[in-house]
Formats: structure tokens, C-alpha cells, sequence
């Protein structure tokens, strides 16, 4: 045993307090950052809110801000899905709005009560309690008719023919519109109205033009024997759809919601993008302390508050730059999505961003990650601006979605009693320029909720 001394020579990575507080920050929605500023304005003394200071929208910015919400009011409106479900109180009380909150119903339990209300044989009322609780957060049933009616034996004695008829017949005819969907097109095509002429030409553009719904009005109406301004009226049309209708389904508690960016698109069809101002800019160092001579632990208690101050100071404006580099390039990437809906989204990862704005994945991870953004077709969250995508032969990229409701149409349109294999899809899709392996193939066609090959043979 011997005690020696020697030197050795590595790398680590050392979290400043910094670097710490700048990812705390950055990480936290507008309520939350809130919150946080004003516990540190009252824990430290070196800093301060400067009302003077706080930015205020101007007149003309409010006004629009008021058009765009009076035009997504009038949308809802036009819409019967849009109607509320919750338990009406009287409007002559006009009782305390949190109190009204308490009494409302989560759409999951509003659901559950139409069921109730409905005529049905008990079997079936059973099932269609089932198949609600089974619905996924955005309303949609992703599951196989076969295996969720094997999962519920011991319960409710049904087959998957069954659950297939009450998820059509009683589940799909809820209200909100498009709950019980097994993918987007279904979902959009049950909100249409097929006595509104424009609906029906919304109803043949995605079913038989959804691979065109990206190019021009004139190109897309040539293709579809009609004119532009009905590709206008019918684009405008799918913007008023609710990808997700099953907001609230889990009846979590009430929050607010303050939009980090605003896209807006503006007179000459640009996207305009904001980062709005918030209360926070108004923070500044206090100017009655910082010329003040201290001393003893008077001066090192000051000393780190001034210290802290600046760190936040510096912090909080990383955050808006940063907000505003991802704002710029997602409304670069994606102004299809801005503009036409769920329909428009280019595949898109954190590392794409990232890659182009000169940051980490990380960082980009926790400036979407819970917060929200304003746009021409709602208020969404930052992590619907994402989508996975497979590579195409031109070197390109090409969206899940786009390719899963390809593969639907190919098992769709095979000859009946002749079901196709996946390898046969995946060769066909290989044909046409995607790069797709048959097992993915495979993924896609059970998260579609399509059997087999084999099962579609003995139940032609």
C-alpha cells in the first residue's frame, strides 16, 4: 500500500449555474415562466418590474388579433360539431366563471351521457362505453375490431363484426363530429355536410385528389373539372375541420393557454411571424440598489443577487431569440401546414430544426416541448408542427400520414377476394418513387387498424 499523487488529463461537461438557469427558462411555458419571474422579484432585491417599459400591442394589431378571433367564433358557429357538450347553466345568473367551470362536463363524460340517453339494447350500450374509453386523446379509435372485442371477453360477450357496427352506427354519431375516426380522412369526411355543395366537392378532393391538395388552385382544378374559385371556397372549407376532435376527452382540469408565437398571415398571402411581448420584458435591475456601497455579508448577499439578476436578464433573452429562430424556419418549412391544415405537413424532426438554426436537438426538444402557438387554423401546440417521414428516390422526403393513406387506398382498391401482400404493397410504393420496407409496411397497415392479407382472403 503506497499513496502517490498523479495527473490526469480528461474532458467533462460542467453545468454552470448559467447554463443551468438559461435551460430552466427555456423549458417553461409562458404561465409557468410567469410564475417563476415573479417568485425571483420577490426573492431578490436587485430586481424589478419597470411598467413603463411593458410592450403593449398597438391598436391596429389588436384589431386584427380581434378579426381572427371573431372569424374562428363564426367558423365554430357554422359547424353543428362545434356545439357545446357541457351542462348548460342559466345565462341570466351569470354565475362566477371558475364556479361554471366546476360544473362543466369533460368530453369523455358528456360522450358517455349521450350514450346514455340513446335507445339501444344493453349490449351494445356496454360496448359503446367501451369503445369510448378506448378512443385515444385526439378522439380517433386505433384499434382492431377483432382484438379489442377479444380483450373485452369476460365483460361485454361481442366479435369484431359487432364493435365494427357500434363504432359506426352509435360512436360516430356523436356529437362533436369526427370522434371514433380510424384516420384523418375519415375524420374530416364525417364533419361534411353532403347536402352543402361545397362539402361534396371537399368529400372528392380527399378522396380521390389528396395527393394534389398541395399544388396550385388551377392545376388542382383542371385535374378535378371545376373551377378555382370552388378550390378556394373548398380549401377554405377543410381549414374550418378539427383534426382532433377529442379535446378534453380525458377530462383533465382547466388551464390556460398564452400562445409563445403568433403566425398570421397577412394582405399579400405572406406569413407573418411574432414572438408576443409578455410582462417579463418590463424586468429590470433595480436602480435604487445597484450604485448602493455595501458591506460585510451585506455585500456578498447583494453581490450574488446582482449576479443572479443579470443571469436571468440574459436568460429570458435567449429564450425570445430562440423562439423566434424556431418560429422563422416552422413557418419557412411548413407554411403548407399554416395554410391548409393537417393535410400540408412536411416531414419535419427536432433535428432538422436544429440542423438549421445552428442549435442542439435538445434545445429544441424543450422549446417546443408545451407550448402553443397561434395560427390561421387554431390554437395548436408546437409539437404538431413535427412529423416523421420516409425518403424518397429523388433524394426528398415524403410524410408517414401521406404514405400510411396510401397504403389505405392500395388495400381499398384491391380486387375482391384477391387481397394484396405487404411486400406487394411495399414493392408498388418502391415503384412510385418511396423507399419503404415490407415490415414497415406492415406497421403502418395495423396502426390503420387493416388485417392481414390472409384475414381480408377469409372474410371476402
Amino acid at each position: 500500500m503506497e499513496t502517490r499523487l498523479s495527473h490526469k488529463l480528461g474532458q467533462r461537461l460542467a453545468m454552470t449555474p448559467q447554463l443551468t438557469q438559461s435551460l430552466k427558462v427555456l423549458a417553461m411555458n409562458a404561465m409557468e415562466l410567469e410564475s417563476y419571474l415573479e417568485e425571483a422579484i420577490e426573492s431578490n432585491p436587485m430586481l424589478e418590474i419597470d411598467r413603463d417599459s411593458i410592450v403593449t400591442p398597438d391598436a391596429k394589431v389588436q384589431e386584427q388579433h380581434a378579426i381572427e378571433r371573431d372569424e374562428r367564433e363564426q367558423w365554430k358557429q357554422d359547424d353543428s360539431r362545434w356545439e357545446t357538450m357541457y351542462s348548460a347553466s342559466s345565462r341570466d345568473d351569470m354565475p362566477d366563471r371558475e364556479q361554471s367551470w366546476q360544473g362543466e362536463l369533460s368530453l369523455g363524460d358528456s360522450l358517455h351521457e349521450q350514450v346514455d340517453r340513446q335507445p339501444m339494447h344493453e349490449t351494445w350500450r356496454e360496448l359503446a362505453h367501451a369503445l369510448i374509453d378506448s378512443l385515444d386523446d385526439d378522439g380517433y379509435f386505433r384499434n382492431d375490431p377483432t382484438e379489442f372485442a377479444m380483450e373485452l371477453k369476460g365483460q361485454v360477450d361481442t366479435d369484431g363484426e359487432t364493435v365494427e357496427k357500434v363504432l359506426v352506427e352509435v360512436i360516430q354519431q356523436l356529437e362533436p363530429a369526427g370522434l371514433g375516426a380510424r384516420d384523418l380522412t375519415e375524420c374530416l369526411l364525417m364533419q361534411l355536410d353532403e347536402e352543402s355543395e361545397i362539402d361534396l366537392w371537399v368529400q372528392r378532393l380527399l378522396l380521390h385528389f389528396s395527393q394534389d391538395l398541395l399544388g396550385l388552385d388551377a392545376e388542382l382544378a383542371k385535374k378535378a373539372g371545376c373551377s378555382d374559385e370552388v378550390i378556394a371556397q373548398a380549401r377554405a372549407r377543410m381549414r374550418r375541420l378539427d383534426p382532433f376532435p377529442g379535446h378534453g376527452m380525458r377530462g383533465d382540469n382547466n388551464y390556460y393557454i398564452r400562445p409563445e408565437i403568433i403566425f398570421r398571415r397577412t394582405n399579400n398571402n405572406e406569413i407573418e411571424v411574432e414572438v408576443p411581448a409578455s410582462g417579463w420584458r418590463g424586468i429590470k435591475l433595480n436602480e435604487q440598489w445597484q450604485e448602493h456601497e455595501w458591506s460585510g455579508a451585506d455585500k456578498d448577499f447583494m453581490s450574488q443577487a446582482m449576479k443572479e439578476a443579470k443571469w436571468l436578464l440574459h436568460a429570458l433573452d435567449q429564450r425570445s431569440e430562440t423562439l423566434m429562430k424556431v418560429a422563422l424556419y416552422l413557418a419557412r418549412c411548413q407554411r403548407a401546414f399554416l395554410e391548409y391544415g393537417v393535410l400540408g405537413l412536411k416531414p419535419l424532426t427536432l433535428q432538422d430544426v436544429a440542423d438549421d438554426v445552428g442549435l442542439h436537438e435538445s434545445t429544441i426538444s424543450r422549446v417546443t416541448n408545451g407550448k402553443y402557438a397561434d395560427t390561421p387554423i387554431g390554437v395548436i401546440e408546437l409539437r404538431r408542427f413535427f412529423s416523421a417521414g420516409l425518403p424518397t428516390r429523388g433524394g426528398g422526403t415524403i410524410s408517414v400520414y401521406r404514405v400510411q393513406q396510401r397504403v389505405k387506398a392500395l388495400i381499398h382498391s384491391e380486387p375482391p377476394g384477391k387481397p394484396i401482400s405487404d411486400q406487394a404493397i411495399a414493392d408498388r410504393l418502391q415503384a412510385e418513387g418511396i423507399e419503404i420496407a415490407r415490415r414497415t409496411v406492415a406497421k403502418y397497415r395495423e396502426q390503420l387498424g387493416l388485417p392481414p392479407s390472409s384475414q381480408r382472403r377469409r372474410g371476402a
